[in-house]
């Protein structure tokens, strides 16, 4: 059984188009696949292909140090580890399914009276975050509408920016796809609602990206009910975290927003800068409330003005205003956190700085995407506090220094 009360026997498939392609892409995927091969759901039919499959390589980290130098050496070995294994990713595919159901970030279905999980709503590599509501029994809170048009927008992380901005809003563009096939009728965008900020900021964006679009709504549902759908579409993963990311949908996302924002001359202009160093210096910060926040702040930050860098917490900024930020900058030295998935919409060559905690956080998110854009990584990682028993929310210094030198080098 799996930690939410699932048992693997259950999961199928959501196609034929979206297991074609299903390779390892994370541990223990390869057997689970081998498992899974012909459990297909009866139920769904592709209607096209949002994205292709996709294949990349990932260059080492431009530079990678902190005062822990073994640990360097086994987060660069790792690195490496990673970009041998986990090339490959499957296609995003645009899929139609009926008479299911809907209960936290799930899925479901009953067939002969036995579960069917969606797989792709159910992905193991985002165990820890999946709400499998109303899976026990077949439980119904509330029946949606036979004749209206649904398109589900979410994962498991929609309630934080950077894995929105990557892992769901690309696959919007799966809204052009329906608005082709249905003219003229209101699609409702369904999404998990979390909190009042974080559910505007989603709709804002789609707003943004949808831009002189009419006829659709946004709709967040309660994700403690479960939900009878007799006709929902949904778009398969664009990505597979946190170290696969669709380049054509980040590519896609960029160029929509951009366009929405009118930087796509501005764009254009610093791409055709003769050097790194004559464009826009960022520096994001990162609020004390949300954790993982510098110890020694004042000294960072008086090292990087000092540089030129303009210093910014997007957190106060609208959407389209962080848009415009980062699309201007060609060297961007921040925090480790949701803020800096905004790096998409610096140009390809940017050159990418993060100040990171300890050796002991390894998530390759970061270095992965600065890959997807054609951006080079660097990363300083530090010193933890130990005022926070949550490692991930624990403060952390960085040495000023190591800081200045590598600021020097970009």
């Amino acid at each position: 059984m799996l930690p939410t009360g699932l048992d693997p026997e259950s999961l199928v498939f959501a196609c034929a188009e979206s297991s074609a392609h299903a390779g390892a892409s994370f541990p223990q995927a390869a057997d689970l696949y081998a498992a899974m091969r012909g459990r297909l759901c009866e139920r769904t039919r592709s209607i096209a292909t949002l994205f292709p499959a996709y294949s990349y390589r990932r260059p080492a980290p431009r530079l990678l140090t902190g005062p822990d130098g073994p640990g360097m050496e086994s987060l660069s070995h790792w690195f490496g580890e990673l970009d041998e294994a986990y090339r490959d990713f499957p296609a995003t595919v645009l899929c139609e399914t009926r008479d299911s159901r809907l209960g936290g970030n799930v899925l479901h279905y009953r067939e002969g009276g036995d579960l069917r999980v969606l797989y792709e709503t159910h992905r193991l590599s985002d165990l820890k975050m999946i709400e499998a509501v109303g899976i026990g029994a077949d439980r119904v809170d509330e029946h949606l509408d036979a004749d209206g048009l649904y398109f589900l927008l979410g994962s498991v992380g929609s309630f934080n920016y950077g894995h929105w901005l990557i892992d769901d809003l690309p696959r919007l563009e799966g809204y052009f796809v329906l608005r082709r096939l249905h003219p003229g009728k209101t699609i409702t965008i369904l999404m998990p609602a979390y909190n009042a900020h974080m559910d505007e900021v989603r709709r804002r964006m789609i707003a943004l990206h949808l831009g002189h679009e009419r006829g659709w709504r946004a709709v967040f549902y309660d994700r403690t009910r479960v939900y009878a759908l007799p006709q929902l579409y949904f778009a398969t993963p664009c990505s597979q975290e946190p170290y696969g990311k669709s380049p054509a949908a980040v590519a896609t996302v960029r160029a929509r927003l951009l366009r929405q924002t009118r930087l796509a001359r501005t764009e254009a202009a610093l791409r055709h800068l003769p050097s790194p160093g004559e464009g826009r210096r960022l520096f994001v910060d990162r609020s004390g409330d949300r954790g993982r926040t510098l110890i020694n702040r004042a000294e960072v930050i008086a090292a990087v003005e000092r540089r030129g860098f303009r210093v910014i917490d997007p957190e106060r900024f609208s959407p389209r205003q962080q848009i415009v930020q980062f699309a201007r900058a060609r060297l961007v030295v921040g925090l480790a956190g949701a803020a800096m998935t905004n790096t998409i919409f610096s140009p390809p060559g940017a050159r990418i700085l993060y100040l990171a905690p300890d050796s002991g956080w390894v998530d390759p998110f970061f270095w992965d995407l600065a890959a997807v854009c054609g951006q080079s990584y660097s990363a300083i990682h530090g010193r933890w506090s130990d005022r926070e028993d949550i490692i991930a929310r624990r403060d952390f210094s960085v040495s000023v220094p190591d800081l200045e030198v590598a600021l020097d080098g970009l």
